[in-house]
């Protein structure tokens, strides 16, 4: 028989989204798992849907994604720990797919693209167009869309799979980034990570613009907390926004007051506005000029909280402060 999985589903509630998520595991193509489901609180009319014996629904109170999915692995029965955010389902394949990987015993997580569902939104395809765009989001690009095959440095909790004994606890003080300590703690266990382009989920982004813009700030807010508490000189790489901000805001004040710098400001826009121009072409004009103009807010939004993260501290708290889903 295949080796046990526990696929652990951090959640807010069980709407919509959650059902769509555990129903879609249920198809997997996969002979040998568990479903584990961590909302914060649950009333007995939602938990008679989910009879299935591989179905565990377990209520946790509002804490952060990190500390319910520390519970899932203590709970798990599973030599496998497949992690998959709410507002996320697999394609059937997703464990049969990632499971063929584990055959070399030094790889510790195998993940892959979370890719823009079908038939969502505007916003929500907008999004994933910007998270798509490799001059937006850099090397994180592959995680939003197919890719060949690659170890990585890190990979997004909302698809991955990890050896049990890869596996360290999530820090339950992060919002994000706490699946990017998580792969740095796998690779000084001596494992690898690895990206395959074949282990597929569907994710949901964020509908609004608004929610977006709260999303990367709190991205870069989060990553910056985490290079804080255990700098390396490879996490200076996560701080390449916020000198761009930086760069731009200083060029841009310092451009009213002399000619040349004025005349290297908007030859450097120029060239900037081309580029997100050109590398955010998609369906038609309209979605494209949306995509342009939330690409750039992106790196703003993104540079602003990496900077909030290093001047603040960081939240002592598992407890849910802000999110970026409202």
């Amino acid at each position: 028989m295949a080796e046990k999985v526990s696929i652990i589903i951090p959640c807010m509630s069980i709407d919509w989204m959650t059902e769509k998520c555990i129903k879609e595991c249920l198809k997997l193509d996969y002979d040998n798992f568990e479903i584990l489901v961590f909302p914060d609180s649950v009333d007995k009319k939602t938990l008679k849907k989910f009879s299935d014996k591989r179905i565990k629904i377990v209520p946790t109170g509002k804490v952060k994604p990190a500390f319910k999915r520390n519970k899932g692995m203590k709970i798990a029965k599973g030599k496998f720990f497949a992690f998959i955010d709410s507002d996320a389902y697999p394609r059937k394949d997703w464990l049969k797919n990632a499971m063929k990987y584990f055959k070399d015993k030094e790889i510790g997580i195998v993940g892959g693209p979370n890719l823009t569902p079908p038939g969502v939104n505007i916003w929500e395809r907008v999004s994933g167009y910007v998270l798509s765009n490799f001059f937006v989001c850099g090397r994180a690009d592959i995680r939003y869309k197919i890719a060949k095959n690659q170890f990585t440095n890190e990979l997004p909790s909302c698809n991955y799979i990890a050896r049990k004994e890869a596996s360290s606890e999530y820090d339950p003080r992060f919002l994000t980034a706490e699946d990017t300590e998580f792969c740095f703690n796998c690779a000084k266990k001596g494992y690898k990570v690895l990206y395959a382009g074949d282990v597929i989920v569907y994710h949901h982004r964020r509908d609004t613009l608004k929610k977006h813009i709260k999303q990367m700030f709190i991205y870069g807010r989060d990553i910056a907390w985490l290079s804080k508490k255990d700098f390396s000189i490879g996490k200076l790489y996560y701080s390449i926004l916020s000198l761009f901000v930086i760069g731009f805001t200083g060029m841009a004040i310092w451009s009213v007051f002399n000619e040349f710098v004025r005349k290297l400001f908007f030859i450097f826009l120029a060239i900037y506005l081309a580029i997100m121009f050109l590398s955010s072409i998609h369906e038609n004009l309209k979605v494209t000029l949306l995509t342009t103009m939330t690409g750039i807010i992106t790196h703003f939004a993104y540079g602003i909280g990496w900077l909030y993260g290093i001047l603040f501290p960081s939240e002592k708290t598992e407890k849910v402060i802000w999110t970026s889903r409202t």
